[in-house]
C-alpha cells in the first residue's frame, strides 16, 4: 500500500521539525537542564508540526539511552506511556474523570506518562471544568501536551495553567527546500518553478504542501509547471498579465471578454480571483522595491520584464485599489452561489468608479500644469521677481511663471515665456493654488493639504497672496507655527507675502471646478 508524503516523511527528531527553531530551541533547552513543566499548549495553523513536536518531545523526555537509538523510545516502539486521546471523539465530561482516574497510575517504561490531547478546543465546558484541577496540580510523573488550531475557543482558565506554544506558518522558502530534498530521496523529476508553485500554494502548512506534490506526482510521473497549474486550477502567468494590462488601462470591454474566455476554460472564479490577488501584490512590491523585488516575486526573466512595465508610478492607484476591492470579495467568492458574477461586478466597480483621491489627484495636476510657463518670473503688477528655492520646495513646480491676472494679456514679448504654446484655460492665481496643493501633496504633509484644500479663492494684490478661507478649523491650522512657517517659505519662493481673508462664502475646490467650464465633475 502506498504510503503518502507527508505520512512517510513525518518527523522523528526535533531536527526534523522546520519553521519552529524558537520552540525546538526551549523544549530542548528544557530537557537539557531537566526543567520540564507538567503542561504544554501548542497551538498555530494545520501542518505546521504541532502534533508530531508533541510526539517527539514526548519520547526525548523519556528516553533512556541519551538519544543513542537503543531504547524502546528511540526505536519508535509503542509505549503505554505515551497515550494520545482525540478530542474531538473523546469530548465528554465522562472520557476526562475516566483520564483523572488513570492518571494517578506512575509510568511503565519511563520516567513521565505524557497525555497529548488533540483538538483540545472540542471538549465540552463540564470537559474542561473537569480537567482544571488535574491540569493545574498533576502527579510528579504526568505532563500533558494540548494541541490546538482554535486556541481562541479555550477557557482563560486552561490557558493560564499552560505553557504556551505559538507554531508559526513555514515560510515558502523552507517549504521549497523540504519538498525538493523529498523529491530528490524518491527519484521524481521536477522543475524550480513547480516547486515553488506548490510551495506557495501549501500556504504555509507542510502537509498541505505534501499532499499537493503528491497529487500532481500522480497526474503527471514528475512535477512541471504545467502539470501543477493544471492540478491546482491555477491561470498561467501569461493569462494573468494580459487581463491586468487591460484593467490598468481602464478597458472594460476587454476584461469582460478575456474573463470570459478564462472562466469559460474552467477556471474557478475563487481561484482566479486569488491569482489576481497575488499578481497585483507582485505589481506593488515592483513598484515599491524596485530592483530588489526579483527575489520576492516568482515569475520568470520574460514575465518580470512585463510586471515592470505594469508596475509603473501612473498605476500605483490603481494597483492598490484593485488589491483592496479583490481581497474583499474573497469570502464572497468562495460561498456565493453566483462567484462568477461577484468576480465580474468588482471588476467592473473597479474601473467604472474613480476614487476620490484619483480624482482629487486629477484635479490637482491639471491646476499645477506646466503646459504653457517655463520661465522662473513671476509678473506682479508690471514688475518681475526672480524665484528663491527653498529646501523644502525644491520640485517642478516652482519652476513655472506665474501672473496675477490674465496670463494671455500681462505676458510680454520680451519675455517669451508662452511663445508657440497654448494658452491654459484657468488663471495664473488658480495655477498659483494648484501648484500650491501639488507640492504640499508631493511633500506628504497630508494635514496641511487638507486645510489648503478649503482654500476657495486666491487673489495677489501689492505682493500679496490672498486666500479666502470659510472654515475656520483650516485657518486655525494655517496660522499655527509649524504650517505658517511652511507658507511663507512657499511664497517667499515667488517674492510675495501671503494672508487669510476670512468669508462666510464659497465653495473651495467645486469653485475651482466651474472655473474650468464646468467639465470636471467632482463628487
Amino acid at each position: 500500500m502506498y504510503l503518502a508524503l507527508y505520512r512517510k516523511y513525518r518527523p522523528k527528531k526535533f531536527e526534523d521539525v522546520i519553521g519552529q527553531d524558537h520552540i525546538i530551541k526551549t523544549l530542548v533547552n528544557q530537557i537539557a537542564m531537566d526543567k520540564v513543566g507538567h503542561a504544554y499548549l501548542f497551538c498555530g495553523s494545520r501542518g505546521t508540526g504541532k502534533t508530531s513536536t508533541a510526539k517527539i518531545f514526548a519520547k526525548e523526555v523519556n528516553c533512556t539511552c541519551g538519544s543513542k537509538g537503543e531504547c524502546l523510545f528511540c526505536k519508535g516502539g509503542n509505549s503505554l506511556d505515551i497515550l494520545e486521546i482525540d478530542a474531538a471523539s473523546n469530548n465528554s465530561v465522562d472520557e476526562i474523570r475516566d483520564l483523572r482516574e488513570k492518571v494517578k497510575y506512575p509510568p511503565v517504561d519511563g520516567k513521565y506518562r505524557v497525555y497529548i490531547i488533540d483538538e483540545v478546543h472540542m471538549l465540552s465546558p463540564s470537559a474542561f471544568n473537569a480537567l482544571l484541577k488535574t491540569l493545574e496540580e498533576p502527579p510528579k510523573h504526568a505532563i500533558f501536551i494540548l494541541a490546538t488550531t482554535e486556541v481562541h475557543k479555550l477557557p482563560a482558565t486552561i490557558l493560564s495553567r499552560c505553557m504556551r506554544f505559538d507554531f508559526k506558518l513555514v515560510s515558502v522558502e523552507d517549504l521549497t527546500k523540504l519538498l525538493t530534498s523529498i523529491l530528490q530521496k524518491e527519484n521524481v523529476e521536477y522543475e524550480d518553478n513547480a516547486i515553488s508553485l506548490i510551495a506557495r500554494a501549501g500556504e504555509g502548512s507542510v502537509r498541505d504542501t505534501l499532499s499537493i506534490a503528491d497529487r500532481c506526482i500522480s497526474y503527471s510521473g514528475k512535477l512541471t509547471t504545467a502539470a501543477v497549474v493544471e492540478v491546482l486550477g491555477n491561470t498561467e502567468r501569461q493569462t494573468l498579465i494580459d487581463i491586468a494590462g487591460s484593467i490598468l488601462c481602464g478597458n472594460l470591454t476587454e476584461v469582460i471578454f478575456k474573463l470570459d474566455k478564462i472562466l469559460s476554460s474552467g477556471k474557478s472564479p475563487a481561484v482566479l480571483g486569488k491569482d489576481l490577488v497575488y499578481y497585483f501584490r507582485d505589481l506593488l512590491i515592483i513598484s515599491t522595491v524596485k530592483e530588489k523585488s526579483k527575489a520576492l516575486v516568482l515569475a520568470s526573466a520574460e514575465d518580470f520584464a512585463s510586471m515592470q512595465e505594469q508596475a509603473v508610478s501612473q498605476n500605483y492607484t490603481k494597483i492598490t485599489k484593485a488589491i483592496e476591492l479583490l481581497s474583499s470579495i474573497e469570502a464572497d467568492l468562495r460561498y456565493s452561489t453566483s462567484p462568477r458574477i461577484v468576480l465580474e461586478n468588482c471588476l467592473i466597480k473597479m474601473l467604472c468608479r474613480e476614487s476620490l483621491e484619483e480624482r482629487l489627484e486629477k484635479l490637482e495636476k491639471l491646476l499645477g500644469s506646466e503646459n504653457t510657463l517655463k520661465s522662473n518670473i513671476v509678473q506682479n503688477n508690471g514688475g518681475s521677481v526672480e524665484t528663491k528655492k527653498t529646501d523644502l520646495f525644491k520640485n517642478e513646480n516652482v519652476k513655472s511663471g506665474l501672473t496675477n491676472s490674465n496670463i494671455a494679456e500681462n505676458l510680454t514679448t520680451d519675455n517669451k515665456v508662452a511663445e508657440k504654446q497654448t494658452l491654459p484655460t484657468v488663471s495664473s492665481n488658480d495655477k498659483l493654488l494648484g501648484d500650491l496643493l501639488e507640492t504640499v501633496r508631493q511633500q506628504k504633509l497630508m494635514s496641511l493639504l487638507m486645510a489648503c484644500r478649503q482654500i476657495y479663492k486666491l487673489a495677489v494684490e501689492e505682493k500679496t497672496v490672498k486666500l479666502y478661507i470659510k472654515d475656520q478649523a483650516s485657518i486655525s491650522m494655517l496660522n499655527t507655527e509649524k504650517y505658517g512657517k511652511i507658507l511663507t517659505e512657499y511664497f517667499e519662493t515667488y517674492g510675495l507675502k501671503w494672508q487669510i481673508v476670512t468669508t462666510s462664502g464659497g465653495g473651495n475646490i467645486d469653485d475651482l471646478s466651474l472655473k474650468l467650464g464646468g467639465k470636471l465633475q467632482i463628487k
